[in-house]
């Protein structure tokens, strides 16, 4: 399951990580285009930065500009030297679950060309949701100005049908919207087992605090942080595609209303720069969450 995948990578992370914060010479010195502020002091402008994947909030650095913050504070995201908004760095040390925009510092489970923006969405007791602050229109007429906007993958569930009372078939579909083909963990090739390496899998909620899930057994990668072009499949610019995923051995459901939960996955600290560009595209990472409200008959 992920949250394996998690430990391992923080447990090893922290044995080797340096205490060492990013490069001295990138001092607070906004321009134009889109910039990323650490405390005043650290600043990531749109001359260090090679792209942002929207779909994922990954921001990739160019050759030679790496990230590794260890400490706490504040960021803050600029457009054309104009404040958008602004959020916490937050350890991987912190026993508290991140509310808002966040950044993770000293262990972001990407490579160190990589800085992830989080967003951990809360409620009001008015019901309300927040607003996602990173969709902000201007970030991404800002990024698009230095062609530096990559659209991504967005995937949503299709369906959820119960095929016996054990057996159950998620639809997912997946879309490029990127301007270049993207490759993408593909269950079919690497297997159910090790794709929920990757992810929790679908999870179902009948809104009374119970999860119903599957019993699909996590399989690691050997070695643990390794990859293989094999898992993956290509998906070109524009491009959908429907991925079925069948869980034969699901919990107990009956009819009735739920919630359904499923993160679309990609790979992470296995992917080196130098890997992200293949032959007929290009690798993508992060993670893709979706909710839909379904009825079981």
């Amino acid at each position: 399951m992920k949250t394996t995948k998690y430990l391992i990578i923080f447990t090893l992370t922290l044995i080797s990580i340096c205490c060492r914060n990013n490069d001295p010479d990138l001092k607070y010195n906004p321009k134009e285009g889109f910039c990323l502020k650490i405390n005043d002091s650290i600043v990531y402008d749109y001359s260090q930065i090679e792209f942002y994947d929207f779909s994922s909030h990954l921001i990739y650095l160019k050759k030679g500009r790496s990230y590794s913050y260890s400490g706490t504070g504040l960021f803050t995201v600029l457009a054309e030297n104009t404040e958008i908004y602004s959020g916490k760095m937050f350890p991987a040390y912190l026993s508290s679950l991140p509310i808002g925009a966040t950044i993770p510092s000293m262990l972001t489970f990407y490579g160190d060309f990589i800085i992830p923006i989080n967003f951990h969405n809360q409620i009001d007791y008015s019901g309300t949701e927040m607003i996602d602050p990173r969709r902000d229109q201007r970030i991404i007429e800002s990024l698009k100005k230095h062609n530096q906007f990559r659209e991504g993958l967005t995937c949503e569930i299709a369906d959820v049908q119960k095929i016996s009372n054990n057996t159950i078939r998620l639809k997912l579909q997946l879309t490029n919207k990127d301007s270049e083909s993207l490759y993408y963990l593909d269950p079919n090739k690497m297997g159910l087992e090790l794709f929920h390496y990757f992810t929790n899998g679908l999870l179902l909620s009948n809104g009374e605090n119970k999860i119903i899930t599957h019993k699909v057994t996590a399989k690691l990668p050997e070695p643990w942080n390794s990859w293989k072009l094999s898992w993956l499949s290509i998906i070109k610019s524009k491009e959908s595609k429907t991925i079925i995923i069948n869980y034969d051995n699901f919990d107990s459901l009956t009819s009735g209303k739920y919630n359904a939960f499923f993160i679309y996955p990609g790979m992470s600290s296995q992917i080196e720069k130098k890997d992200l560009q293949q032959t007929f595209g290009r690798i993508w990472l992060g993670e893709l969450p979706m909710t839909k409200k379904i009825q079981v008959e």
